[in-house]
């Protein structure tokens, strides 16, 4: 068996997280917003209510109590922060040294020799929110129930081995076992992610009063919450790790720090999250966390108003939203002013726009064109990149396709650096050679049905510097004749148009760096971020039932990423991986601008435990999962 049941504490010069299990550690610190309920008797002592087994978090300094932390958010859609910053709380998690999977809900794991058997152990005495004890119960409910039902729709890839579903095995209260018909490689990496804490995500007593197989008589609870069905109901009261319904019910029970107070609905102007009674992380000597007891999210409608809110010393931590590079000489000019300092963060990999045409395009004539390899490749020329990254990046950028940068195990040459030269007379050529020679009184070149090439490109609103960077391409664009509209929208609205197929192109960021957890998004159709191909991804998702089927060199990658997922020797799941991305860089179906380039945000003073390193992927949330801010405080 490979085990993983204590990690050895780690404690560097730059302030690395001591992580572990203290196995007979006990809560003793008590957070001054409890100590009424707790004199009155509401509440149990906070030893009482801590798990038996609490996580170590030590950043190097013991903090103290109290204070707000204060963030905006770009919209009222804008569940990306939330996430971003109070995270989701999975089995498992990455280290901040952004390498390492370490124990979070689960205090560890054994793994077989075979890799078809993962044998996870929670914490003792662990609690959800609301006092009720987390154990093996809620996670059957989770995967029997909610998982692998099908009323819930297709299960997700990332709870297969292939074709194959996993299957639960409940030892104990505390010990249950995950298997899979064949080896799965990559399931430990994809628990950490957001999508992966679904396993301990819904509590049972709680949840289960909204699922048929427990109340039978959901039609009151259903005509009250104004929905169709009861799978509606379910999701508006128990939510989804990575979708917005999480944040409109402040009664659902979580294991995060910070609990919903003020929901994020349509008519809030701010959310508000207090600190998690029952909350299962302590410092080094015992002090429950978080030591920060309120969080206030400011809504905003308007970039410019954050931007400005951010200089005015409002926040007390935020990049998300403010960090264009334009912003950044004016948030560095009224750091004193504002009372805050820039803190970096820094690109793992991948590209920050990466530009997806629909080649299952419901139109046969733009379907057909997005469909030719001509095409995508005059695009990309037609691409003057480093005016693009002088332009909206401020010079800080490098041209880039995507994968993994240099260096690293997985890069792959072709797949980052092909067809990223200016050539705007070659551009031309290609599409001329694909019959696209008529041109309207505006230069914009005509399809064979004669409509004008002009497309509508879907950005979403909570990235300004892609919208910048889309604003310099459609000028260069318009140079070879490609007409394209900015289709600004929000998180739901882009996700659901291109799970659809019925955008044209999506730029969204692309921070895939093929390590363990990250589906290779950007090499298959394989998940919501393969925006290039969402109905081949619906076919393979569900086993082929729906969707429209691929061809070939499509279905290949899936053979060999199902070859990736049943190995266990690194070595050979390397060589694959090159496979997969020789495969993805020869049929060349999206195309990128630049490498993802470190950006910039604000931290207030006096605001400690805030370690540097800080990453910008889609890998994990960020700070949340992985850099800790229930660990952060304020300077007395």
């Amino acid at each position: 068996m490979s085990k993983f049941r204590q990690l050895p504490h780690l404690l560097t010069a730059i302030g690395l997280a001591l992580v572990g299990t203290a196995l007979h550690a006990q809560a003793v610190g008590e957070h001054p917003n409890f100590a009424d309920a707790v004199a009155s008797g509401d509440l149990p002592p906070v030893a009482e209510r801590v798990s038996a087994e609490p996580e170590i978090i030590d950043f190097g300094s013991v903090g103290t109590y109290g204070g707000k932390w204060r963030f905006g958010l770009a919209s009222s859609g804008d569940d990306g922060t939330l996430r971003q910053h109070i995270g989701t709380n999975g089995l498992v998690r990455w280290h901040h040294n952004r390498e390492d999977l370490i124990p979070n809900v689960a205090k560890g794991w054994d793994i077989s020799e075979d890799g078809t058997e993962f044998t996870f152990y929670l914490r003792e005495g662990m609690r959800w929110s609301d006092g009720a004890p987390l154990t093996t119960e809620d996670v059957a409910f989770a995967i029997n129930d909610v998982l692998l039902n099908s009323d819930f729709g297709a299960l997700s890839t990332r709870f297969k081995a292939g074709d194959d579903p996993m299957s639960l095995e409940v030892i104990d209260e505390t010990t249950f076992k995950i298997i899979f018909p064949r080896a799965n490689g990559e399931f430990l990496g994809q628990m950490a992610r957001e999508e992966g804490a679904a396993i301990v995500f819904y509590a049972k007593h709680y949840c289960s009063k909204f699922h048929p197989d427990y109340n039978d008589n959901l039609e009151p609870l259903i005509e009250e919450a104004g929905v169709s069905d009861w799978q509606t109901l379910f999701v508006q009261k128990c939510g989804d790790p990575t979708e917005g319904q999480r944040w409109l019910n402040t009664e659902r029970p979580v294991l995060d720090p910070w609990v919903l107070e003020t929901p994020l609905d349509g008519g809030a102007t701010v959310v508000s999250l207090s600190a998690n009674p029952y909350f299962w992380q302590v410092d080094s000597e015992g002090n429950q966390l978080p030591y920060i007891g309120e969080l206030e999210g400011r809504i905003f409608q308007d970039p410019e108003a954050m931007t400005l809110a951010a200089i005015a010393g409002q926040f007390d931590f935020q990049a998300r939203g403010i960090d264009a590079a334009a912003n950044r000489p004016v948030l560095a000019d009224n750091r004193e002013a504002g009372e805050y300092e820039l803190y970096e963060v820094v690109g793992v990999g991948g590209n920050y726009n990466w530009i997806q045409p629909n080649l299952n395009h419901k139109d046969p004539v733009i379907a057909a064109l997005f469909n030719e390899k001509d095409f995508r490749i005059a695009l990309s020329i037609g691409m003057d990149r480093q005016e693009v990254i002088d332009t909206a990046l401020l010079g800080d950028g490098t041209p880039w396709q995507t994968g993994p940068w240099e260096g690293k195990k997985l890069y792959n040459e072709k797949l980052a650096t092909q067809y990223l030269e200016y050539d705007p007379e070659k551009a031309n050529a290609l599409l001329d050679g694909l019959g696209l020679t008529e041109r309207n009184e505006d230069g914009t070149r005509l399809l064979s049905d004669g409509r004008p090439a002009r497309f509508l490109i879907d950005i979403r609103n909570t990235y300004p510097q892609i919208i910048d960077m889309i604003q310099v391409i459609k000028a260069q664009w318009e140079e070879i004749g490609i007409a394209i509209d900015l289709n600004v929208v929000d998180r739901s609205l882009h996700k659901l148009r291109s799970a659809n197929a019925d955008h044209d192109f999506t730029a969204d960021s692309g921070n895939t760096t093929l390590s363990p957890g990250q589906l290779p998004s950007a090499l298959l159709p394989i998940d919501d971020s393969s925006r290039h191909a969402p109905l081949w991804t619906e076919w393979y998702t569900t086993g082929g039932t729906s969707g429209v089927e691929p061809p070939e060199h499509v279905k290949e990658r899936y053979r060999i990423w199902e070859a990736i997922n049943s190995n266990v020797d690194p070595d050979k799941r390397v060589t694959l991986y090159q496979q997969l991305s020789d495969i993805a860089a020869e049929q060349f179906e999206a195309f990128g601008v630049t490498k993802n380039p470190s950006t910039y945000g604000v931290v207030k003073n006096g605001l400690k435990n805030v370690l540097p390193g800080m990453v910008s992927t889609s890998q994990w949330p960020s700070p949340a999962n992985v850099f800790m801010p229930q660990a952060w405080y304020w300077e007395k």
